[in-house]
């Protein structure tokens, strides 16, 4: 598949069990669009900032801000969706700040539960029809949102349809009618779940698939397993460490490292071969379960790599761009 195929979808929403990595994948999403000439919008929900910090920014803010080159980011709230929202449908810029603190929010959306999810789907709604609003009037080729974890995002995106159910008529109806028609538009809005090679990720993962199809009636896209190791020795060379192993001598070893000017000691050499004991370990565990992810989701899948960093930066969302780029050609 063309990148530009794979980035069709005005709307690529992000989202997995916590921990699994989504954020990071966001970002690598949009750096991989921006590369191919989109201008990107990452649109944050957690107000944390985590996403921008990834760029090296500080906190986005509800109007959007250039982090890298192409790539836009915002922070979405309820609260600033509701003053937009109350300005462009009933020009109540005004006093609608007085009615939009987070004590009014509470109430309204407690006699109303979906609301603030609603508010923040019609920001990108916004965006996604070119009507970013505020004093920047950006228009964006691409809308990557890091949304809730799966567990919410469930709620979340299912909340126009509950809003249609429970009124009838009216614009009110009409607008979370327009909602549900982005959502589950594949060729406006794509979901994409992430997930580890691990035994609860993955089980949430192809629960939640199956939520989206038969719950809010949305097809999911590629799912991503991330965090994966590479594999540390050919069939061939595991053999010979088995040998070594099993001889209990590192004697041969040893030489064959001085021959190539690595001075190691014995202790050097068992830590180096515990070192790639557990990671040889760790690629069979994820192998066994990336299985059982390949057979139970009817979604195509995209390796990501483990990240050997003690944080992510730039250079580890160039990474990520690349196998991204890689592993959406052989899709």
């Amino acid at each position: 598949m063309l990148l530009d195929e794979f980035f069709t979808p005005r709307v690529l929403i992000v989202s997995g069990k916590g921990g699994v990595g989504k954020t990071t994948i966001a970002a690598s999403l949009a750096l991989t669009a921006a590369r191919t000439g989109k201008k990107v919008c990452v649109v944050e929900m957690d107000q944390k900032g985590s996403l921008t910090k990834i760029f090296g920014r500080g906190p986005a803010g509800y109007e959007p801000s250039e982090i890298f080159p192409d790539v836009w980011a915002i922070s979405v709230s309820a609260e600033d969706a509701l003053i937009e929202y109350l300005d462009v449908q009933y020009h109540m810029k005004r006093i609608s700040k007085a009615f939009s603190g987070v004590h009014f929010i509470d109430y309204i959306t407690t006699a109303a539960p979906g609301l603030k999810d609603i508010l923040v789907l019609g920001k990108i709604w916004y965006l996604e029809r070119g009507r970013a609003g505020g004093a920047s009037k950006q228009d964006f080729d691409l809308i990557v949102v890091d949304a809730p974890a799966a567990g919410h995002m469930l709620t979340f995106l299912s909340a126009p349809s509950g809003l249609s159910d429970a009124v009838r008529v009216g614009p009110i109806r009409r607008q979370a009618e327009w909602l549900q028609e982005m959502l589950q538009d594949p060729a406006r809005t794509r979901v994409h779940l992430a997930t580890l090679a691990e035994e609860m990720p993955v089980s949430e993962t192809l629960e939640t698939a199956t939520q989206l199809r038969e719950r809010i009636s949305i097809e999911p896209g590629p799912i991503f397993a991330n965090g994966l190791y590479p594999e540390v020795f050919t069939d061939k060379e595991e053999a010979s460490l088995q040998d070594i192993r099993s001889d209990g001598s590192l004697d041969e070893f040893l030489v064959e490292a001085q021959r190539a000017n690595l001075r190691l000691d014995p202790d050097d050499l068992e830590a180096f071969l515990g070192y790639a004991d557990f990671l040889s370990a760790r690629r069979t565990i994820q192998t066994t379960h990336l299985k059982q992810l390949r057979e139970g989701a009817e979604e195509d899948i995209i390796e990501l790599p483990f990240l050997f960093a003690a944080r992510v930066g730039l250079p580890q969302l160039e990474e990520l761009a690349d196998a991204i780029e890689e592993r959406v050609a052989k899709l």
